[in-house]
């Protein structure tokens, strides 16, 4: 969101970004008319995944929020779980829960679980209006903080694992979290500390490099526990026998076996008495389609390029992929080709005939021009297709002489 200028020639703060989550296109665009018009600009999501990558990708200060976006939905359950899965990545997001097949039963669960307020469904545009207002006023200190990556969750497996750790994050259980490198270990250990009782951030500490412990309690994160050193594995059992101790979360690409051979079989006790598990990236093909929406959508944003087109070949050919890296190696790949406007690899690139690739500015021009034909060169709805702001989508357009 970029800032304007104000009479003196200084810059001004940037107008406050709302999010509205909700299925219906047409509550979407009455919604954009009426905010607009009051100087806020409005982000659209349409479903869970694309709020939670929208809500990632741009300085949201407030959320609106539908809870039903499956067709034949009433019970408000796909909002409530967005509405846990937001406040993970943003503890201190203020968020409205807009409903009208709900009810009013559900909306009170909604505040409970952590939203602010509720609006029922027809709205009145002036108190609506008065309601976000006066929320964002009343929020306005608590929007320096950043949202932390998202925890995208598709298939059966993961949803098992998942649920387990929100299960397990309200107690003061110590645990292990082991899967292999890049799979997502950080993200789930940072998931159950959002979701604890605990208000203070958790502490982050490298196992290879940790010679002294932290003072107090809390929650203490460790990378690679296995590499503690026997002095210090020590310590921390001593530390976990007190009656008063911290929470350890334990992450190690090891698996429970190897780690009972490598840990203090006294801290073992501490740590192995709740593991959990994260399977390698290849195989949940559920996962892959999911994160690959989600990175193509967050570094178009965070980029200003449009996304490369996912046909169904290049999508089959992500879900048989080994992704040695997991999580990780998919990202970069994604973002790559973003950046680039072609999913070709370097050896898909190398056997490539030379004369038949379009340059990115070629492959970049043709995305805008048929976006734009397609929306009959409305420039509102060809941008939101590109992924792209109006004033992004403007400046291409410029560029290119269109």
């Amino acid at each position: 969101m970029n800032a304007i200028r104000n009479e003196s020639g200084e810059s001004a703060p940037p107008a406050p970004c709302l999010l509205f989550v909700d299925d219906d296109r047409d509550v979407q665009v009455a919604a954009r008319l009426l905010f607009r018009r009051s100087g806020l600009d409005i982000l659209s999501a349409h479903g869970a995944d694309e709020a939670l990558t929208q809500l990632a990708s741009f300085p949201v200060d407030l959320v609106l929020l539908d809870l039903n976006y499956t067709k034949g939905m009433t019970a408000g359950a796909e909002g409530l779980a967005l509405l846990r899965d937001m406040l993970v990545l943003r503890p201190d997001l203020p968020v409205i829960v807009v409903t009208g097949h709900s009810g009013v039963t559900i909306a009170v669960a909604a505040m409970r679980a952590g939203a602010v307020d509720f609006v029922m469904k027809p709205w009145n545009n002036e108190r609506l209006l008065a309601l976000v207002e006066g929320t964002l006023k009343k929020c306005r200190a608590c929007q320096a903080s950043e949202a932390e990556p998202a925890l995208i969750v598709a298939s059966d497996d993961l949803r098992r694992t998942v649920a387990e750790a929100d299960r397990l994050a309200v107690t003061r259980a110590s645990l292990i979290i082991t899967g292999a490198p890049g799979v997502g270990k950080m993200l789930l250990a940072r998931r159950i500390h959002a979701l604890s009782y605990e208000d203070d951030p958790a502490v982050m500490l490298r196992a290879e490099d940790c010679e002294a412990l932290p003072e107090g309690r809390g929650t203490w994160i460790f990378r690679n526990i296995e590499a503690l050193s026997a002095r210090m594995q020590r310590r921390l059992a001593d530390r976990l026998d007190a009656r008063v101790a911290p929470r350890v979360i334990a992450l190690s690409s090891r698996d429970h076996a190897n780690l009972e051979d490598m840990l203090d079989p006294r801290l073992m006790l501490h740590l192995g008495m709740v593991g959990l598990t994260l399977s390698p990236l290849h195989g949940r093909a559920d996962d892959i389609v999911a994160l690959s929406a989600h990175f193509l959508r967050y570094f178009a944003a965070r980029h200003g390029l449009a996304e490369p087109r996912m046909d169904e070949s290049r999508l089959r050919l992500l879900c048989e992929e080994e992704w040695s890296q997991n999580v990780r190696g998919l990202r970069a790949l994604v973002e790559r080709a973003v950046l680039t406007g072609t999913w070709e690899t370097a050896s898909e690139e190398a056997e490539a005939v030379p004369n038949t690739a379009l340059t990115l500015r070629d492959t970049e021009r043709s995305l805008i021009e048929t976006a734009l034909r397609k929306h009959g060169f409305n420039v509102t709805q060809a941008a939101r297709e590109l992924g792209l702001t109006r004033p992004a989508l403007y400046r291409r357009m410029a560029r290119y002489g269109l």
